[in-house]
């Protein structure tokens, strides 16, 4: 793949360190990057031979702004990358007008968001107050939106108008990765898969089914248990035993952990959460748990790589894949999570409660 990047320069920390350790691991892949910097200040900074860089000239005083968007339109129409991912707020706002978002293109544009810019709002200028202004207005249409954390992902998609379905939650490279023999695991013989709640449209219990058929295909001998009931409770039953696939519907149990004591995996495939309690009690369970980075809500009820995985997209292979890592976890024996289970306790979520009371008084 050849990926261009839109930042205003290299040089710093923040956003910048971020694009950095991104441009050296995706060239060290193999793929193709080339570098738009628009700064007028270009500090040098070490780059891996093969990463072209394109600066704009330190012109155009205070007309500056506006000869970005065809600076950077000519370079990628001589360039022809495939893909585009501007950094920060102001460098997705000038690509937009580059490419003309909202007409068609050619060139997918991944815009990104590193801030809360609700919270930012009395920490900027005027300038930049508009800048957010208008990519309010800007970013539903490009092609995705990356978030470094599910808070900047919930604004996109409230205060941004992205459609959840073009929002991708990227964490930052902040430590060194592991090795490849470190992250090797044998794909498991046999699973036994828990999908817990009501039967409705938001909890896709269908998708649940997709997901086990994705896991036969790659070899794996799957069940699964559905606790819980439903008006699409009928259908899923039905698309079950079309696909052939082995599913108990034991309706709801009280408490649902203990009908799934065998179970390896809670897989949760609802678009849409606000906390979702039922991964945190397969935790408190010893049971590994998956949904959906564009839930949400879930991030606060999921330690990614502790108590279960977050599939980055709500496709049946990208679930698949967590569920896989998910699965390896072992919840049971080599990890305390009593600390972390405690805040959500009686006790503390009451203190936390009160807290919040007091404030507001």
């Amino acid at each position: 793949m050849h990926a261009a990047i839109v930042t205003p320069n290299l040089h710093g920390g923040g956003a910048e360190a971020i694009a950095r350790q991104w441009i050296a691991e995706l060239q060290a892949q193999g793929h193709t990057i080339t570098v738009y910097a628009y700064g007028r200040r270009q500090p040098s900074v070490e780059l891996p031979g093969e990463v072209v860089s394109h600066r704009l000239a330190s012109r155009g005083g205070p007309l500056r702004p506006a000869l970005m968007p065809g600076w950077l339109r000519a370079r990628i129409r001589e360039d022809k990358p495939d893909v585009v991912l501007s950094l920060m707020t102001f460098s997705n706002v000038i690509t937009l007008f580059a490419l003309k978002r909202g007409r068609a293109n050619p060139v997918p544009l991944m815009v990104s968001e590193h801030n809360v810019q609700a919270l930012q709002r009395v920490n900027v200028r005027r300038r930049d107050r508009l800048t957010v202004w208008i990519a309010r207005r800007l970013y539903r249409y490009a092609s995705g939106a990356l978030a470094v954390s599910h808070p900047v992902a919930a604004e996109l998609v409230s205060a941004f108008r992205v459609p959840a379905d073009r929002v991708f939650v990227v964490p930052n490279p902040v430590v060194a990765s592991r090795t490849a023999g470190d992250l090797s695991f044998e794909l498991p013989a046999e699973l036994h898969l828990a999908l817990v709640g009501r039967l409705a449209k938001q909890k896709r219990p269908h998708l649940f089914l997709e997901v086990l058929s994705e896991l036969a295909k790659r070899g794996v001998s799957v069940r699964a248990s559905v606790i819980g009931d439903g008006p699409l409770r009928q259908s899923t039953e039905q698309e079950a035993a079309r696909l052939g696939l082995n599913v108990s519907f034991l309706g709801w149990r009280e408490p649902w952990w203990e009908a799934a004591s065998d179970v390896d995996c809670l897989l949760l495939t609802a678009n849409a959460e606000g906390l979702a309690n039922v991964l945190v009690e397969a935790a408190a369970a010893g049971i590994p748990s998956v949904a959906s980075s564009r839930a949400l809500g879930v991030a606060d009820a999921i330690v990614p790589g502790i108590t279960g995985q977050l599939a980055p997209s709500d496709t049946p292979q990208a679930y698949a894949d967590a569920v896989l890592d998910a699965s390896a976890l072992e919840l049971r024996s080599e990890i305390n999570l009593g600390a972390w289970l405690d805040r959500f306790s009686s006790a503390q979520s009451t203190a936390t409660l009160l807290a919040a009371l007091e404030a507001i008084r």
